[in-house]
């Protein structure tokens, strides 16, 4: 009996316990944190991927035409800009400057994505 009442008011080994217990819960908190930081940044990095993709640099400009003075006037002027457009196409994706791919296929289309 008065070995028992000994160990249970013994105190060696109580602060090594807290510390252990205590440096198990910030393992499973940074453990956590760095999964949802993880999950985080893919899903970041996904958006960008579909941004990227979604790039279209088309664009047209109408013909614009300026007037400066009144009929008679010396200085009287007509400005007019001819109208203009670009179409950005898709067109062949060949990446690393690689001829074809690891499987010998040829160049890979990005026309379709």
């Amino acid at each position: 009996m008065n070995c028992l009442l000994r160990m249970w008011r013994e105190e060696d080994g109580v602060l090594s316990f807290e510390w252990t217990l205590l440096l198990t819960l910030l393992v499973i908190g940074v453990v956590g944190g760095l999964a949802a930081a993880r999950d985080a940044i893919i899903d970041e990095l996904g958006d960008v991927a579909e941004a990227a993709q979604n790039i279209d640099q088309s664009y047209s400009l109408s013909p614009i035409s300026f007037t400066f003075g009144m009929m008679g006037d010396p200085f009287f002027f007509t400005f007019t800009s001819a109208g203009s457009d670009f179409t950005d196409d898709a067109g062949i994706f060949t990446d690393c400057a690689r001829a074809t791919t690891p499987t010998g296929e040829g160049p890979v289309s990005d026309g379709g994505s």
